[in-house]
């Protein structure tokens, strides 16, 4: 009998103290105290089901824009903006990873500390390199993206060629990095490991464009992305994204959706349409609930092709939780 399967964790039962500091240039580019901070977290958390212990480098999801040279903001603790540095979409055919970028050496070094020690003790997933549109608008501005499209589809679609080049360039190079520990296979950011190359593939400017406009320019990039990469996923992030499910959809090689309500919109009742809808079209849905949804969850979409993520559990409620869902791995 089909089960989901249980992406589970809580605390650990003997946690050890998380480093803490109120430097936020130490806690976003001291790389020895941030790797630190970073195992204290692996290591404070316990792992259920298909769970496993990882470590994303992550600077936000402005992250690539850094990388590729825009100016950012720290944020508190929390994440960084980037303000836009092309002034026409020509210049973003200039745009190129530098090497000597501050973003870009730590980003890398971090991801090489964090692969030499990985073998055994956690997987590396790479750093957040976010929707080709979304770098695009973090590099030329997001109104400026969007009369483009209107005004100027062809250069529009010559800078996303670009982007997507740079994308999975910087990905490849990356992943090379990561699979050096020796580890097998790859995990993602969205916690999920495959035994080739994964990574979530996202649109968050999606949810201002209409189906049309989003096949147009979102799709034959996202396309070319997916047909790539070995285990591909998408990121389906908020209501107004739910416009789109249908083209996605219908991208045969696409094999998952993970769907993410958003704040104030997370009861996972109110989503068993949608979820139905993802599963009936062939697809794998991950999706997040709290240890009381679950069961209601399952009965109302069923198991084959679910993958819930349920986080903050003890763990008697982890082991009450596979005793009912048993999982084959």
């Amino acid at each position: 009998m089909a089960t989901p399967c249980l992406l589970l964790h809580g605390p650990a039962v003997n946690a050890a103290p998380i480093p803490q500091t109120d430097d936020l240039e130490q806690f976003w580019w001291d790389i020895d105290w941030g790797l630190e901070y970073a195992m204290r977290r692996i290591e404070n958390r316990a792992y259920y089901g298909v769970a496993l212990p990882f470590h994303w480098p992550d600077w936000g999801a402005s992250t690539f824009n850094g990388v590729l040279g825009a100016r950012m903001q720290m944020v508190g603790k929390e994440t960084f903006w980037s303000y836009p540095i092309c002034e026409r979409l020509e210049d973003v055919l200039e745009v190129e990873v530098n090497p000597d970028n501050r973003f870009y050496r730590t980003v890398m070094e971090m991801t090489r500390r964090s692969a030499a020690i990985s073998y055994g003790h956690h997987f590396v997933a790479c750093y957040p390199i976010v929707g080709i549109g979304d770098i695009l608008a973090g590099l030329y501005g997001s109104e400026e993206l969007m009369v483009a499209m209107i005004e100027q589809p062809a250069a529009v679609k010559r800078a996303m060629q670009h982007i997507l080049e740079l994308w999975m360039r910087e990905f490849d190079a990356t992943q090379r990095i990561i699979e050096s520990a020796g580890n097998p296979g790859n995990i993602n950011w969205m916690s999920i490991w495959a035994p080739g190359r994964t990574c979530a593939t996202q649109e968050d400017l999606a949810y201002m464009l209409s189906p049309q406009m989003f096949r147009e320019f979102c799709l034959p990039p996202l396309v070319e992305l997916i047909n790539w990469l070995e285990y591909p996923m998408y990121h389906l992030d908020g209501p107004g994204s739910i416009r789109h499910v249908d083209t996605l959809l219908n991208i045969s090689r696409l094999r998952a959706i993970q769907w993410v309500p958003g704040a104030g919109r997370e009861a996972i009742a109110q989503w068993y349409p949608l979820i139905r809808h993802i599963l009936e079209g062939k697809k794998s849905v991950q999706v997040f609930a709290r240890y009381d949804e679950i069961d209601d969850l399952v009965a109302a979409v069923g198991s084959r092709g679910l993958l819930i993520d349920c986080g903050g559990l003890t763990p008697e409620q982890a082991e009450d939780l596979l005793e009912r869902y048993p999982q084959n791995v």
